[in-house]
């Protein structure tokens, strides 16, 4: 476990509602692994205030710690996005055991909005490793425009050749020329994308009820517990 003082050096803008937020690693051993999460302190109306996030960059990525938020109405999160780069802040972690498996084995990915964070470091790793992978990958947005790292998410599809990446959008309209998926991800879905869901391990990541859902959807699909990871989002649904 570490902990350090630092301060934020850089906002990214993902979509229209999320940003990343990236603090200068401060000291040695600062180690992660991709999936994992830490706890960020901050001051909120001058109150130091505390909250978990998921590392949305990779281990390979050196000399920061990032996260992905999207930035909703409670007072921790306005904060945050008032914040400008040398606002002070204090990082403590890493935790969670929602992490790639230590041997190479067939993957699902099953996601929903900022739920995309920890998938995001997990294959970044790997593509930085020159890994090879058997993934699918089913991610849930309202639209095209709040697909968060969606240029990123297509880079790792074209460079792991074992990743199948689908879209599914779940917005009321849909854009002209969409060709991709729409509605939810759902227990049909999975069976179709991938036949053989009963030898994967599934990482299911995003707000709770879909969490909730896709896990029951999962084990009624006959796939035991032990081969269903879950990181639930709270704040989101």
């Amino acid at each position: 476990m570490w902990e350090f003082e630092t301060v934020l050096s850089e906002v990214i803008p993902r979509t229209s509602s999320v940003r990343s937020f990236r603090f200068p690693v401060q000291g040695k051993n600062v180690r992660f692994r991709p999936g994992q999460f830490f706890f960020i302190t901050i001051l909120v109306k001058g109150q130091p205030a505390e909250h978990h996030f998921s590392f949305s960059n990779s281990p390979t990525e050196k000399g920061y710690i990032e996260f992905t938020k999207r930035i909703t109405d409670s007072d921790f999160s306005q904060t945050l996005a008032a914040m400008t780069p040398g606002a002070w802040a204090r990082l403590r972690g890493p935790l969670g055991d929602f992490t790639l498996p230590l041997r190479q084995r067939k993957l699902s990915f099953l996601s929903g909005g900022i739920g995309i964070t920890p998938l995001r470091s997990m294959l970044r790793y790997v593509m930085d490793k020159d890994g090879d992978c058997d993934a699918s990958m089913l991610y849930g947005s309202s639209s095209v425009e709040e697909i968060v790292f969606r240029e990123e998410l297509d880079l790792f599809a074209h460079r792991l050749p074992g990743l199948r990446l689908v879209h599914v959008l779940s917005g009321s309209s849909m854009p002209g020329g969409w060709m991709g998926r729409t509605g939810q991800i759902n227990s049909d879905l999975i069976r179709e994308v991938m036949p053989d869901y009963s030898e994967r391990l599934h990482y299911v990541s995003g707000p709770p009820k879909m969490v909730v859902s896709l896990q029951g959807q999962l084990l009624a699909l006959g796939v035991p517990d032990r081969l269903i990871k879950i990181d639930s989002f709270t704040g989101y649904d």
